[in-house]
């Protein structure tokens, strides 16, 4: 876990979960990272040396960064919520508070989920293009959860809103699509908490993949609001398919996000890694 949690924000350092360990009898041992290479590296040697169980404290970014070591390997991925959305936490059904997120970590059992794959990298939400790319790209990648440069980032787009023409190939199937999002997703919410496919399986060997066509600016707020509520489906310009390949090209290049960052352009390939990453969770 990182050095510098509990500094900024409510949530538990190193000391602190030491402490709380002790106190509810758990053996296991707290490690203080500096930085995510350092988290990187450190993942990297107790892999090498053969440590069954490594648990990450913190969000989503934190778990993105985690599975590029853990995908494909003997050791098992634990985590500790300690983000904003905790959007794999919650697909994987983990208790959020403290105390039992940590009993999980020593009494859970061992599964194995998929993840995804696009610009070289594993991802445990989801990746595309459209809206939610298009907003990282401005928003800026050193940019750290700022207020005003997200509400820019949101005004910008909302403003210049216009349909991508898409061509994709979707398990080998030829599709032009108009779209101002398209986004396949291996968990059922992505960004903070926005439940786009919500039935999207991690153990189904395959991708959701969400496209929104040609939506209008003023269509913008009520297709939001049904994406929350899970009613978007039911609307026009909303398709869902599941696939264990997409292909998206475009003539114009656009940004790539995996999971929270953009990580490359169009053309892409997204494709399912089928239990790729083992995990620990509740016993049934």
């Amino acid at each position: 876990m990182n050095d510098n949690a509990g500094r900024f924000k409510h949530t538990a350092g190193p000391d602190e979960m030491r402490k709380l360990l002790e106190k509810l009898e758990i053996d296991i041992e707290v490690i203080g990272t500096k930085s995510e290479q350092h988290m990187i590296q450190t993942i990297k040697e107790l892999v090498g040396k053969g440590v069954k169980r490594v648990a990450v404290a913190g969000g989503d970014g934190t778990v993105t960064t985690a599975i590029q070591v853990l995908a494909k390997t003997d050791t098992a991925l634990g985590i500790v919520p300690q983000g904003t959305a905790n959007n794999f936490a919650t697909a994987l059904r983990l208790p959020q508070d403290l105390p039992s997120a940590l009993r999980v970590l020593q009494d859970g059992e061992i599964r194995q989920v998929d993840l995804g794959h696009a610009c070289g990298r594993y991802f445990a939400e989801s990746a595309g293009v459209g809206l939610f790319a298009n907003a990282l790209a401005v928003y800026g990648a050193k940019a750290n959860k700022n207020l005003f440069r997200a509400l820019h980032a949101l005004f910008k787009i909302i403003t210049n809103l216009k349909a991508s023409r898409l061509h994709l190939t979707i398990d080998g199937e030829k599709v032009v699509e108009p779209a101002v999002f398209c986004v396949a997703a291996n968990t059922y919410r992505i960004a903070h908490g926005l439940p786009v496919a919500p039935g999207a399986s991690m153990t189904d060997d395959q991708l959701d993949l969400l496209v929104l066509g040609n939506v209008q600016r003023n269509e913008l707020w009520p297709y939001y609001l049904a994406i929350r509520q899970q009613m978007h489906l039911t609307l026009d310009k909303a398709e869902i398919r599941q696939a264990k390949e997409i292909k998206i090209e475009s003539r114009i290049k656009l940004p790539v996000h995996v999971d929270d960052k953009v990580r490359g352009s169009t053309p892409v390939t997204i494709r399912s890694e089928p239990k790729a990453l083992k995990v620990i969770v509740e016993k049934l």
